[in-house]
């Protein structure tokens, strides 16, 4: 599989071969968490921003990758077209328990799929497994395995 700069695919896009492609400005390791962030979503932003400066992938935090929905992704590696969320089911007043808010993030990861996007979903019970999760989401030609 042939590795894709940003420039390429951004020269690919001007010309008409891709769409949808959009860098966001701010990878993840310049937005600072707030305090209502769940340790578990913190501690995910340190592993997968560690994993990303060691093998050279940018990270992006709340990356919209839908313009008209304004959809985002609690994560994203835009050069693979990978897209993580955390789902805080947790708490009973979670957003993602309630029928509504379930359907409403179907419509987003269908509509994700759709556009080419790979979505990895992670809970409280294997959010710890993350990088052995998207690793093989990852090109292997892009990335050894971790050891440790």
């Amino acid at each position: 599989m042939k590795n894709w700069t940003i420039k390429q695919i951004e020269q690919l896009q001007s010309v008409g071969k891709i769409r949808g492609y959009q860098v966001t400005k701010k990878p993840a390791a310049s937005v600072k968490l707030s305090a209502k962030v769940p340790k578990q979503v913190a501690w995910m932003n340190l592993q997968l921003s560690t994993w990303c400066m060691i093998f050279g992938f940018e990270l992006y935090r709340e990356f919209r990758f839908h313009q008209q929905r304004k959809w985002r992704f609690d994560f994203a590696l835009p050069a693979f077209k990978i897209g993580i969320e955390y789902e805080g089911l947790n708490s009973a007043k979670s957003r993602h328990t309630t029928i509504t808010g379930f359907t409403g993030d179907t419509e987003k990861y269908n509509t994700a799929q759709a556009l080419g996007w790979r979505v990895i979903r992670v809970t409280v019970l294997n959010y710890k497994s993350i990088i052995q999760i998207i690793e093989a989401y990852v090109p292997g030609d892009d990335v050894g395995k971790c050891e440790g």
